[in-house]
């Protein structure tokens, strides 16, 4: 019991510390799973469409925009959160999350070195639909 109250506190010290990239705290793979596993996020494509996605806990995912739904799986690589559907294109995407409730998604690309790197522009951003989210106002709804 008290490795799991010590490992419960570990993972919540780890989430508070700053790691700043691209204005919001890089997550890793055990935060990355501990963050978004079961859960429903909304949020927008850097174009502006609206989605949904569930993360279920055994690694299934059921998405929503204005086009239809699909399914898939998702699963943590190398520290970056990959989504795979079975009639959209997938991706890896690093994470990185902004306030307590708010998470940028960056492609995952790789460098002419052959190393994995984070595109410089989010691709998407979502909140978890059950609590307020904080993420930053885009600049092009900036009035």
């Amino acid at each position: 019991m008290f490795m799991r109250i010590a490992l419960f506190f570990l993972a919540l010290i780890a989430t508070l510390a700053p790691v700043e990239a691209g204005g919001g705290k890089r997550l890793f793979g055990s935060e990355i799973r501990l963050a978004l596993s079961g859960v429903t996020l909304d949020g927008v494509y850097s174009d502006s469409l609206f989605f949904s996605e569930t993360y279920f806990e055994d690694g299934l995912i059921r998405y929503h925009d204005v086009n239809g739904a699909d399914s898939g799986e998702w699963t943590i690589e190398d520290d970056t959160f990959c989504t795979f559907y079975e009639s959209l294109n997938g991706a890896c995407f690093f994470v990185e999350r902004h306030g307590a409730n708010c998470f940028s998604f960056f492609e995952a690309l790789e460098d002419d070195n052959g190393r994995i790197r984070p595109a410089a522009d989010w691709t998407s951003r979502g909140w978890n639909r059950d609590e307020d989210p904080t993420c930053p106002t885009p600049p092009e709804a900036e009035i």
